[in-house]
């Protein structure tokens, strides 16, 4: 019996040293160290895991993703030291991935553009192939980066927000090539158009960009890599006039199309491999402006609804579609229009409408119907406060009267209508 339980003692977890623990949680290979550590995303919170093990002691210097993010309370001002810390106690490895997240509204550090010049020269020296800077900025600022950031032969993937209540004027050199460059984001910048056009020919492997609440003259993009592309802009501090007047995308491969903007804007589209695409029409020229679309002439209307008509032709490929409430409301203001051949969309499975249930509206919703023999699927959301200025009839009565409708040969039903 003594024997038995001095066995059962041993085997027990109770019985293990500290030794053999530590031994186990070291003997961990580094890959799989790194890979754990990459899902902390804050390197203040990875260097203090070092006291885990004397393994884990200096693991943190050779981690290839890095993601610094500022904290108003712990950071107490020394963010930057923080990260230049880091990075020089840093092992002379590789970088797969590189984010500094700086969103400080007090920040007025006027070294802010050279604190970002000396990272980026460090991590294109490593081979940095994913770099991320999101950093608020109190004032409009100017940011020239290394001319290596624009032809890192290694970088995948480059995301540049550097704004917050002012937009930040990013200067690019002359010379740009990115040749596995895959992903674009830029946010809260003022571009400069001769550069910015020249910026997408100099990338053949782009397969995804995000222009989002920037400023920037007439844009043309010619990409037969492009697969997603997302243009959102928000008037807050711009008008329509300073954001892309014209906007001409030849992407004979584009797969997603995303885009708010103005009905003003010219568009000249190639998409004829589009899938899906998603439409937001604003007409405010300012936010907190009283100017609305039930405001604008009659020619203005007849415009914007050519617009939108000629946008549609271009979706004869898309098979998910989602169209504003604006959208809805510019079509359906042109009855003459509606008359008249409309464009087709062979291909539509799936369409979302944001809008409100007026007389109006159930003929435009209509009109799309007509237009998509193929149709299996639509989604109402009803906006009554994006179009509040508009009266609706009983939009619940209207419904149940409409619940089923024969769009070609095909019985079509409403799937979901959701009230906001």
């Amino acid at each position: 019996m003594e024997e038995e339980m001095e066995e059962e003692t041993i085997d027990s977890p109770e019985s293990a040293s500290p030794k053999s623990e530590e031994d186990k949680f070291s003997l961990l290979p580094n890959a799989l160290i790194h890979h754990i550590l990459s899902f902390v995303d804050d390197m203040r919170i990875t260097v203090q895991m070092s006291i885990l093990s004397n393994r884990w002691r200096h693991i943190w210097k050779s981690l290839p993703v890095l993601t610094f993010r500022y904290d108003p309370i712990v950071s107490n001002g020394f963010f930057r030291d923080f990260v230049a810390a880091a990075l020089m106690l840093r092992e002379d490895t590789d970088i797969r991935a590189l984010t500094v997240l700086w969103i400080d509204p007090l920040n007025t550090d006027i070294d802010i553009a050279d604190a970002l010049n000396t990272w980026v020269l460090y991590a294109v020296k490593r081979k940095v192939k994913k770099l991320v800077f999101v950093i608020g900025v109190n004032k409009s600022q100017s940011f020239e980066f290394p001319e290596c950031l624009f032809n890192c032969e290694s970088l995948t993937d480059l995301h540049l927000y550097l704004g917050s209540m002012y937009r930040s004027t990013l200067c690019l050199p002359e010379s740009i090539h990115l040749p596995k460059l895959k992903s674009l984001k830029f946010e809260a910048l003022h571009l400069y158009e001769d550069l910015m056009n020249d910026f997408f020919t100099s990338c053949p492997a782009l397969e995804s960009v995000t222009i989002r609440n920037c400023i920037m003259g007439d844009l043309q993009i010619v990409s037969h890599s492009l697969k997603h592309f997302t243009m959102v802009y928000s008037s807050f501090n711009a008008t329509v006039s300073e954001v892309a007047n014209s906007f001409l995308l030849f992407a004979p491969n584009l797969e997603s199309f995303d885009i708010k903007c103005h009905p003003s804007q010219l568009f000249g589209l190639f998409l004829k491999s589009l899938v899906k695409a998603d439409v937001e029409m604003v007409v405010q020229e300012k936010r907190n402006s009283p100017y609305t679309y039930s405001e604008l002439p009659g020619e203005a209307k007849d415009m914007f609804a050519k617009a939108m008509m000629l946008m549609l032709e271009k979706f004869r490929s898309v098979k998910d579609l989602t169209l504003s409430s604006r959208f809805i409301q510019i079509i359906s203001r042109s009855p003459d229009l509606l008359k008249t051949k409309p464009p087709q969309l062979p291909n539509l499975r799936r369409m979302q409408l944001r809008t409100y249930l007026s007389k109006d509206c159930a003929q435009a919703i209509l009109y799309l119907l007509r237009i998509s023999p193929k149709i299996e699927s639509l989604s109402v959301r009803i906006d009554k406060d994006c179009l509040a200025d508009q009266p609706t009839v009983p939009y619940c009565d209207e419904t149940r009267h409409v619940m089923s409708l024969r769009s070609g040969s095909q019985m079509f039903s409403f799937c979901r209508i959701v009230d906001d």
